[in-house]
């Protein structure tokens, strides 16, 4: 199964889902599908703006011993986004709607990651 069809699967199966991306930890896109829902322009440049909040997630857990950041979770008014790590290099986010079903987007990030990571 491609990337691509990996993401549209996440997509299709969370209600509320906007977008769901592979992203490496540096900000770069590797693939991403969007449904064309939701009320943010440019969910692209948001989910890249976030790759940096992960990292920095990261760095802070690394610093004080804490062990691996698994997930962080960014709500604003007008989106949800929920990231997972798929490798140290790679991670996987979706973007949901603030009505999203969170608990099945955390759920299928969770299951999809590990075929991600086959794929790499």
């Amino acid at each position: 199964m491609s990337f691509r069809a990996h993401l549209e699967q996440v997509c299709r199966s969370v209600d509320g889902a906007v977008a769901c991306s592979l992203m490496g930890m540096d900000g770069i896109e590797i693939d991403t599908h969007l449904t064309g829902e939701g009320d943010v322009a440019d969910v692209r440049s948001l989910l890249v703006e976030y790759s940096g909040v992960l990292r920095s997630a990261r760095e802070a857990a690394e610093a004080h011993e804490a062990g691996g950041v698994a997930e962080v979770a960014i709500a604003t008014d007008k989106l949800l986004a929920v990231a997972r790590q798929v490798s140290p290099e790679y991670f996987m986010v979706v973007a949901l709607t603030p009505g999203g079903n969170l608990g099945k987007a955390r759920y299928l990030l969770r299951v999809t990651a590990p075929k991600l990571e086959e794929e790499l």
